[in-house]
């Protein structure tokens, strides 16, 4: 069968991420974007630049990113992409979004928080609030499973503790940002 054509499949953290810099900075020429990616982000979600062209054009298929050829001097001509309306919509929305998976937190959760601690400190509290919440059900869940065999317990204790542990950073954070928004105030 193989993979679905690129519109049909889900936007990647990458392509997230390169949305959410759009977002936050503005247009920007590619190397621009690498350069923030290597200095902001490298530790969550590093991107060598011929990727990232690759993310951009798959971006630019969906209706998601445009661009326009600038020149500056005698340099050759370069890109800047922008976010379309159709780029604003999708990233404003998978920025409000709590992620569904524990492992999602350590790239897609950090992402989010990068971009909303950015442009929208309220929203990044709702969005651990909302994560907290997450990680509580899965808990739960997980809590309600049985495992009849070693080597299942020891699965079901993995994925708890892992998860005790997210939860333990997420009540961390939050308090940070609350100490931090009260600062402010």
């Amino acid at each position: 069968m193989g993979e679905p054509p690129v519109n049909e499949r889900a936007l990647g953290p990458n392509e997230f991420a390169l949305l959410g810099i759009l977002r936050v900075r503005g247009p920007l020429h590619g190397y621009e974007m690498a350069r923030s990616i290597a200095r902001d982000l490298a530790d969550v979600c590093p991107t060598e630049q011929s990727t990232l062209y690759t993310y951009l054009r798959a971006l630019e298929g969906r209706g998601m990113v445009a661009w326009h050829e600038e020149r500056v001097g005698q340099n050759p001509p370069r890109k800047v992409f922008a976010l379309t309306e159709s780029g604003r919509e999708a990233v404003d929305e998978w920025l409000a979004r709590p992620v569904a998976r524990i492992r999602e937190v350590r790239l897609d959760f950090l992402l989010k928080l990068y971009f909303l601690g950015q442009q929208d400190p309220p929203a990044e509290r709702d969005l651990i609030a909302a994560q907290i919440v997450e990680c509580e059900a899965y808990l739960r869940g997980l809590e309600a499973r049985a495992a009849s065999t070693r080597f299942g317990r020891m699965v079901l204790d993995s994925k708890r503790t892992g998860a005790e542990g997210t939860l333990a950073w997420l009540r961390h954070c939050q308090a940070a940002a609350e100490a931090e928004a009260g600062a402010a105030t």
